[in-house]
């Protein structure tokens, strides 16, 4: 549940831009299983309607993709190059959600330098979820930003994937989670000398 809201709460921190239409791969050019016959109609639907949908809609829509998995993977990587944060925030979220460790190079590769720090959050919650742990540091920064939510999505995807917190509190004094942020860059510098982590890509 803490999922479903963490979502909505992330995804409603962006505003609306321009829209455009996002380019899919077409079935020849795409390395996923392609969906057939009526999913793939509703796989298309659902895509069409994800910038549409809002709140509660939205975080359900997240799960429905995250459940259907691999066929519905060029609909959501093409929404990764929409012009609305929001949009971008939702695919990043579905993506994620699938716990899918091959898609982690796809999202490395859209990563857009003019991302807002919102989208560079969420882009690395999404790796970290599917095991890039190359994307911490970016969480772990996020754990001193001065907004709640953005600190306490970022520490709730650190515990989930380290299952430690170092004593961090979203909801603590300044002070209390700067020695904490602190706890946690130390802890990322010690994982540095860690052979597994360092030989991965």
């Amino acid at each position: 549940m803490f999922r479903k809201v963490a979502a909505v709460l992330f995804v409603s921190l962006m505003t609306a831009c321009q829209s455009t239409t996002p380019e899919r791969a077409t079935p020849e050019d795409s390395p996923w299983v392609q969906a057939t016959g009526s999913l793939k109609a509703e796989i298309k639907k659902q895509a069409d309607a994800l910038p549409w949908t809002h709140g509660r809609d939205r975080v359900e829509l997240i799960s429905w993709f995250a459940v259907v998995g691999e066929p519905a993977y060029d609909e959501l990587l093409a929404y990764l190059n929409d012009d609305r944060p929001e949009v971008v925030a939702t695919a990043l979220a579905a993506l994620g959600a699938t716990g899918d460790s091959r898609l982690v190079e796809p999202l490395r590769k859209a990563e857009h330098p003019e991302w807002s720090e919102v989208l560079q959050l969420e882009s690395a919650r999404a790796r970290v979820r599917l095991g890039d742990w190359k994307a911490m540091p970016t969480l772990i920064e996020g754990l001193a930003s001065d907004e709640f939510i953005k600190r306490a999505l970022c520490v709730q995807v650190l515990k989930q994937a380290t299952r430690e917190d170092k004593g961090y509190d979203p909801n603590g004094t300044p002070e209390e989670r700067a020695a904490a942020v602190q706890r946690w860059r130390e802890w990322w510098t010690e994982r540095q000398s860690d052979s597994l982590l360092a030989n991965s890509k």
